[in-house]
Formats: structure tokens, C-alpha cells, sequence
């Protein structure tokens, strides 16, 4: 007789504990919690991209600059434009947002490398121009 009575006791606290549970086992707000976490993740991947982005662009930008200093120096060389090649280049370069480091011209053929700043660091590229054969 004395398991009959503890079993309504037993019974009594295996519902008390699930009704304790029920709070905790809704799923309001879940929705809202998966949102907020789509976020997060999207903000983070943005993050860490946005500095690979900026870089590429500087490079990008650089061999712009470069592209145009040459251009510019072997202009100046073959007498298209007045003045010397290498201050022509660095002219168009700084124009272009980078600094001239090298300028060789050989005949009418100028090669210039250039440099950009870019998060702290230098995006560097070089180009070639001049009439195809070397003139």
C-alpha cells in the first residue's frame, strides 16, 4: 500500500518538473535569434572581404597609373608631346594617385614602375609602352 502512495507523489513531480520545463522548451523568438545570427555571420563576411577588396582595387589602380606613365614617357620620347619623358611619367602618375619610383627609356621605349599607397602598404605595378618592335 505504501507504493500507491508514493506513486501520485511521484506523479505529482514529474509534472511539477514539466511544467518548470515548459518556458524553456517554447520556441517563441526562435525566428528572431536565427535573424539576428544571419547577420552576424553577414557583417563578419563582410568584414573580412572589405580589406581584400580595397587592396585589389589599389592594385587595380595602380596599374592604371603605371599604364598611363608609360604611355606618357614614350609619347614624350617619340616627340608626340613636349618635354622629358621621365618628368612627363612621374606627372601623369601622381595624376593617377601613385608615385614614380623607375623610369628607363631606351630609344622610344619607356618602362616605368609605380607605386600606390594602399591600407598602410604599397601596391606597386610596372608597365611598358612604346611603338611594337621598339620603333
Amino acid at each position: 500500500m505504501r507504493s500507491m502512495a508514493q506513486a501520485p507523489a511521484v506523479g505529482s513531480a514529474v509534472r511539477r518538473a514539466e511544467l518548470a520545463m515548459r518556458p524553456l522548451l517554447r520556441e517563441e523568438g526562435a525566428g528572431s535569434a536565427l535573424g539576428l545570427g544571419v547577420v552576424a555571420v553577414t557583417v563578419a563576411l563582410l568584414l573580412l572581404l572589405l580589406p581584400l577588396a580595397v587592396a585589389l582595387q589599389g592594385r587595380q589602380l595602380a596599374a592604371n597609373a603605371a599604364d598611363a606613365a608609360a604611355l606618357a614617357a614614350a609619347d614624350t620620347a617619340m616627340g608626340a608631346v613636349p618635354g622629358e619623358p621621365c618628368g612627363n611619367a612621374g606627372r601623369v602618375a601622381a595624376a593617377g594617385g601613385a608615385d614614380l619610383l623607375e623610369c628607363r627609356v631606351e630609344g622610344v621605349v619607356a618602362t616605368v614602375l609605380v607605386a600606390r599607397s594602399v591600407l598602410g602598404g604599397a601596391a606597386r605595378a610596372a608597365a611598358t609602352a612604346g611603338p611594337e618592335g621598339g620603333g
